[in-house]
């Protein structure tokens, strides 16, 4: 009995209770470590946080420096340090010209804007020198020699009222061409099966059945072909010679013709005593008047009249050796 007391004192309640506890505590005590395990990543994952912060404040702060503040510094080099390194005024010391100042051409004003004082800095455009052009005495027919501009003729089907058609044709469309401010020369372009003609009604008295052969096509698309009439005739009597034409059709559509004048006028004009050869094509208007189409100058010697430098359109200015010039071409 005191053996059995000695190895379970207070009863076995007591140690019962007491081997609870232990067993209590053993389980606190297990889920400390299982807690701590979990604080560590906390930490961990704050710490990565801030490192991200921290990387996006510097990248920030690159992107801030690259695009404000390095501009601004060069900005405020350019307009205020450099000028007075230089010994000029810097951006905010210059002022705004006057009325007169500004109309002044034997000064330069101060500017209060780059712009402005880029605009000042420019010397005002030379007065053009008109240059008189006169065709009778020096210039020859010619052939082809610089490039010409086609021109439009919109067809219709229906005939022109009081004109006398053939006896029999295909399917015609009609349209004119008006030369030298007369009566148009008529055109009906006939289509029969796969070939075309064109009729042109040469003497412009409303008749296509007194003009000679239609035209028929000399070239390799849908309709093309040449019409060579008096050149007299076409600029009121001014000229002798052949005015050569050239028509075809367009490639998508058979209601409208193409057309271009390949009869062109070659000779010299005379520019602060250099001859530079010329040459005047009815381009610009097709009305057999080379008087306002422009002119075009060989002036790289090359005998070739190409390039937008080498031609001078009507009202056009050549700039040549630092003056500029102006051409009034006249019969």
């Amino acid at each position: 009995m005191s053996d059995a007391r000695r190895l379970r004192p207070n009863g076995g309640k007591k140690a019962d209770a007491a081997e609870g506890g232990v067993w209590r505590r053993e389980r606190r005590e297990s889920s400390f470590p299982v807690r701590g395990e979990a604080g560590r990543s906390t930490q961990s994952n704050a710490k990565a946080g801030l490192w991200l912060v921290g990387l996006i404040f510097l990248a920030g702060l690159v992107l801030f420096a690259r695009d404000v503040l390095v501009p601004a510094l060069q900005k405020l080099w350019a307009e205020e340090v450099a000028p007075r390194l230089a010994g000029v005024p810097a951006l905010s010391e210059r002022r705004v010209p006057s009325p007169e100042e500004a109309a002044d051409p034997r000064r330069v004003p101060p500017a209060a804007h780059r712009e402005e004082l880029m605009e000042a800095l420019q010397q005002p455009r030379p007065v053009a020198v008109e240059l008189p052009v006169a065709i009778a005495p020096g210039f020859r027919v010619a052939g082809f020699r610089a490039a010409a501009l086609a021109h439009e003729i919109d067809l219709v089907p229906e005939p022109p009222r009081g004109v006398r058609l053939p006896a029999r044709f295909g399917v015609a469309y009609y349209g004119g061409l008006a030369l030298n401010a007369e009566r148009p020369y008529r055109l009906m372009l006939v289509q029969e099966g796969s070939a075309r003609r064109l009729y042109v009604d040469r003497n412009r008295n409303g008749d296509f059945t007194d003009d000679g052969e239609a035209l028929r096509s000399e070239g390799s698309g849908r309709f093309a072909a040449g019409l060579k009439l008096p050149l007299a005739e076409v600029t009121g009597g001014r000229l002798e010679g052949i005015y050569d034409l050239w028509f075809y059709l367009d490639d998508r559509r058979d209601d409208q013709l193409h057309v271009y004048s390949r009869t062109q006028l070659a000779g010299e004009v005379s520019v602060e005593g250099r001859r530079i050869p010329a040459v005047l094509a009815d381009n610009v208007l097709l009305d057999g008047d080379y008087t306002n189409d422009g002119i075009a100058l060989d002036l790289d010697g090359d005998r070739r009249f190409d390039g937008a430098l080498e031609r001078v359109g009507p009202g056009e200015t050549l700039e040549l050796g630092g003056r500029s010039y102006r051409f009034r071409v006249s019969w």
